[in-house]
């Protein structure tokens, strides 16, 4: 199993880059041929998040790209159950980030995680403080 960066996942959602896109897409290919699998980190998935906004996606958008992203068996997401979790929450309140934080420190032992963001307030991970 090979791991993809933000550049690698970006390049092939987006197909902005003709020359990288090739790359990459034949690396997917290989993989598939191999019955293997691409692993992508949450940190890949919220990099990716952001860099979709500032192409210009709304945040309904994204969540649908990186749900497709999730649910796509060629790839391997780092704490897959947590980021589905994350998408499906961020989509009623909140951001991606401060969901995936809150169920990462839920599955580590933390009680709560604190926040100043009252948007988040309905979920039971989060203390709001102030």
């Amino acid at each position: 199993m090979k791991g993809w960066d933000t550049h690698c996942l970006v390049r092939h959602l987006t197909e902005d880059d003709a020359g990288q896109l090739v790359i990459v897409r034949a690396e997917l290919e290989k993989a598939a041929r191999k019955g293997d699998v691409i692993w992508l980190s949450s940190v890949t998935l919220v990099e990716t998040a952001w860099v979709l906004q500032s192409y210009g996606l709304r945040k309904k958008e994204v969540l649908e790209v990186l749900q497709s992203v999730v649910t796509d068996e060629r790839f391997r997401v780092e704490g897959g159950s947590d980021v589905a979790a994350a998408i499906g929450r961020a989509r009623v309140k909140g951001d991606l980030p401060e969901h995936l934080t809150a169920l990462a420190a839920k599955r580590n032992g933390a009680v709560k995680t604190q926040t100043f963001d009252r948007a988040v307030a309905k979920f039971p991970e989060f203390e709001v403080l102030g």
